[in-house]
């Protein structure tokens, strides 16, 4: 009884110091004890997968079950956004959708209350677009997380340590080639030999596509069959045609597009329905390739999967069987569409073959006459014998990439006859950069040095003929990414606009004189512009002028036009701009601030400066005529009167007076006498000269006044002027009944008017005309109905 007792009392305290010492949190019925915040950590640290050019799948493990919160935003951008899950788990998987391509995003990870990851190394690039014209940079490699021998790691170490000397700004794609953790792929070997290996400066910003090798179904002994392997646990792959390609529904191969890439990853070692391998044509995913590979219109195709068609010195492709069927089964569907590289590791060497098509049997049947595409080695450098793949259409390039880790050879002195380079002596990773037309590839080894190289172009050294309207801008583009050497001078533009104003022919070429292309540009003849005056057209200021021009060798209504007239000598230093327009004729008005000359010429320019212009004619410039009357309008009788006309514009000028002949002056100034027997008017009726009518000032009008007796009876019966002569003043008497409104004028005697007011004449009026000097003067008293004239004498 005391024993039951004391051992109830042990069981008590332990279960209060489990509870004690659980995480202050919450109990969840199904779960049971959910952690403090205090004691979440992260045993896995975030990796990204299936990075595509709207989204991104963020991975990471925690030490307890928590829920998921991802916190990101544009690196140009304030502005944070939240992706959350509730469900309480310690695989964390969370997926960002809405992004925008070819963008760069940072991001954090943890709980809605706590961050766990966070700081420079997490963040990503979203994929670029088919179109997209920026360097995709991708890292390939296999084999290479193996910790069972020092060799191994110290090689695993220097090779990461290398790529990041030699990595571009920015890996888009990580590609795994199989055996990615030995010996078995079980979730402690990748935990150590790649997640905490590789670390967040290379797993928190850069996503891996993965293929699984042999050793990754090492876990159990169904493995290969059922494909029950923690692989398949620790990656997210788009299996359903996300990215592009066709849905596989399997995480052991899938495809997808990336930029203007297509790429295919393969499960060479798990067997399809438990019994065909992928080279067999029963295999689903034989036949899911077929129809992938069909259905990709994109400019390049990568293939990837572990076991490798050709290999030597690790693995032999002539003695293992898994190898032979590969090759027989795979190469003609590789050569049937074009595939560009394919990548394998398993042989844990590097070797690069030539680019070849054809080639399905022993090593011995290899010809390089018959089977290599292309007569080149594929490196695009300067040393002797290098020359890359120009204008790749078939063919393919295979490369076995397996000593990233493990670097063994298996005493066969002798490569492979495909390969264009291989080495067993040092480890190595590929990386590959795609840039529009351009592949190019180069084997980082251990040491930092780059061994091999190999270039791929497609679509250059190209010859075009372009035609061009002359005075037209053409761009002309290089057809590949690199070093340009114009033979305008141009140097490392991949670009030039040029206007060549005949045929001409351009070229670019690379450095090293492996690229060229050829522009045949052919020039149409020069536009001409003719401004036309007919004989018959006279120009005068002020009066409507029409301006025909006429284009030839180009289209009128492409161009807008500009009228100029020149200046008085006809040259055109300094023009003045008439008018604008889009369409002949010009209609204008010429100014009257013009002088007059015989020298001034239009001009029609287009708003282009590589017309042949041809101005108009010289024509004279002629004024309309204006005329008045000038000096004394208002003459007093006398035997002989004078006239006095004065013209403005262009003679000879013809004109008419009334009661006079029509008449024609060549003179600007005219001065001509009249016998006058009674009062009268001169009224001018008309001018006109070259320009047609002209205008008649408001001075039209002479008149003459009648003779007026000084001793007139009826005058003196309505007025009497005295004294006469007068001193100073003289007084006006009325001699009628009623007031007389008047005008009163006091004229000297050469007419001119020197006094005039209007007044009413009662009886009496008095004029002053002491301001006056002596002399003679007449005195004009105007009515309504009678006009009286004195002549008077200043004392």
């Amino acid at each position: 009884m005391f024993g039951q007792k004391y051992m109830n009392k042990i069981k008590l305290k332990l279960i209060l110091f489990s509870f004690l010492s659980l995480p202050f949190g919450r109990f969840d019925s199904s779960k049971g004890w959910v952690g403090l915040l205090s004691a979440q950590n992260l045993t896995r640290n975030p990796y990204l997968q299936q990075l595509s050019q709207n989204g991104v799948i963020i991975r990471w493990r925690t030490d307890v079950i928590t829920n998921s919160s991802v916190n990101f935003s544009r690196q140009d951008s304030s502005k944070v956004f939240t992706v959350k899950d509730d469900e309480l788990t310690k695989e964390h998987i969370l997926q960002l959708t809405n992004l925008q391509a070819n963008t760069k995003y940072t991001y954090t990870v943890g709980t809605d209350t706590k961050i766990l990851a966070s700081g420079k190394d997490f963040y990503f690039i979203t994929a670029p677009s088919s179109s997209t014209t920026r360097p995709i940079n991708i890292w390939a490699m296999g084999d290479f997380g193996d910790n069972s021998k020092e060799i191994y790691t110290q090689n695993q170490k220097a090779v990461r340590d290398q790529y990041l000397k030699k990595k571009a700004n920015y890996t888009d794609l990580w590609l795994w080639l199989g055996d990615n953790a030995y010996c078995c792929g079980t979730d402690v070997e990748y935990q150590k030999q790649i997640f905490d290996f590789y670390g967040s400066n290379i797993l928190g910003n850069i996503t891996f596509f993965p293929s699984p090798g042999n050793h990754e179904y090492y876990e159990t002994a169904t493995a290969q069959t059922d494909r029950k392997i923690n692989y398949f646990d620790v990656i997210s792959v788009p299996t359903k045609g996300e990215m592009g390609g066709i849905a596989s529904n399997s995480k052991a191969y899938y495809s997808y597009n990336y930029g203007n890439i297509h790429f295919v990853s393969l499960d060479s070692y798990g067997l399809d329905e438990g019994k065909y391998r992928f080279y067999e044509p029963q295999s689903p995913q034989y036949q899911w390739l077929v129809k992938d590979l069909e259905n990709n219109k994109l400019l390049w195709t990568i293939i990837y999967f572990h076991h490798p068609p050709y290999t030597k010195r690790s693995h032999d492709s002539n003695a293992e069987v898994e190898l032979r069927l590969t090759r027989e089964g795979l190469v003609p569907i590789f050569d049937k569409y074009k595939v560009d590289l394919v990548m394998s590791g398993h042989s844990h060497v590097y070797e690069r073959s030539f680019l070849i098509k054809g080639h399905t049997g022993h090593s011995e049947t290899f010809s390089a006459l018959t089977h290599n595409v292309q007569q080149a080695n594929g490196r695009y450098d300067k040393n002797v014998g290098s020359r890359p793949y120009i204008n790749k259409d078939e063919g393919t390039i295979y490369c076995v990439v397996g000593s990233a880790g493990r670097l063994d050879w298996n005493g066969d002195p002798n490569p492979h006859p495909t390969s264009a380079y291989s080495n067993y002596t040092i480890g190595g990773s590929l990386l590959l950069t795609i840039d529009n037309n351009r592949l190019d590839g180069r084997w980082v080894c251990a040491d930092g040095e780059i061994r091999d190289n190999f270039s791929i172009f497609k679509n250059v050294n190209k010859s075009e003929k372009k035609s061009i309207a002359y005075g037209e801008k053409v761009r002309l583009n290089a057809s590949w990414k690199g070093v340009y050497n114009w033979s305008t001078g141009v140097r490392n533009q991949e670009f030039i606009e040029i206007s060549p104003r005949k045929d001409t022919i351009i070229t670019v070429k690379d450095s090293l004189g492996f690229l060229i292309d050829n522009f045949q540009i052919l020039v149409s003849p020069q536009p001409i512009i003719s401004t036309e005056l007919r004989d018959s057209d006279v120009i005068c200021i002020k009066k409507e002028v029409k301006v025909y021009f006429d284009v030839k060798n180009t289209s009128l209504e492409k161009w807008n036009y500009v009228l100029e007239l020149s200046d008085i000598n006809g040259s055109f230093a300094k023009p003045l701009t008439l008018d604008k327009s889009n369409m002949s004729p010009f209609t204008i008005i010429l100014p009257d601030t013009l002088k007059e000359s015989k020298n001034y010429r239009f001009r029609v320019r287009p708003n282009v400066d590589f017309f042949d212009e041809k101005p108009s004619r010289s024509f004279l410039l002629y004024k309309p005529a204006t005329v008045s009357f000038f000096g004394e309008k208002t003459i007093p009788f006398d035997t002989t009167a004078t006239l006095q006309l004065r013209f403005e514009g262009t003679p000879p000028f013809t004109y008419k007076i009334n009661t006079l002949p029509e008449s024609v002056s060549q003179n600007i100034e005219l001065t001509f006498k009249v016998r006058q027997s009674n009062a009268t008017n001169y009224i001018i009726e008309k001018i006109s000269n070259v320009c047609g009518e002209g205008k008649i000032l408001d001075e039209n009008t002479v008149t003459i006044l009648a003779q007026l007796a000084i001793e007139d009876n009826e005058a003196n019966t309505i007025f009497t002027i005295f004294p006469n002569p007068t001193s100073g003043d003289l007084t006006i008497e009325n001699h009628r009944n009623q007031a007389i409104k008047t005008q009163l004028i006091l004229r000297d005697v050469n007419g001119k008017k020197l006094f005039h007011k209007s007044l009413t004449i009662n009886e009496k009026e008095q004029v002053s005309l002491q301001e006056f000097p002596s002399g003679t003067y007449f005195l004009i008293l105007k009515t309504a109905t009678f006009k009286v004239s004195k002549k008077i004498t200043k004392l």
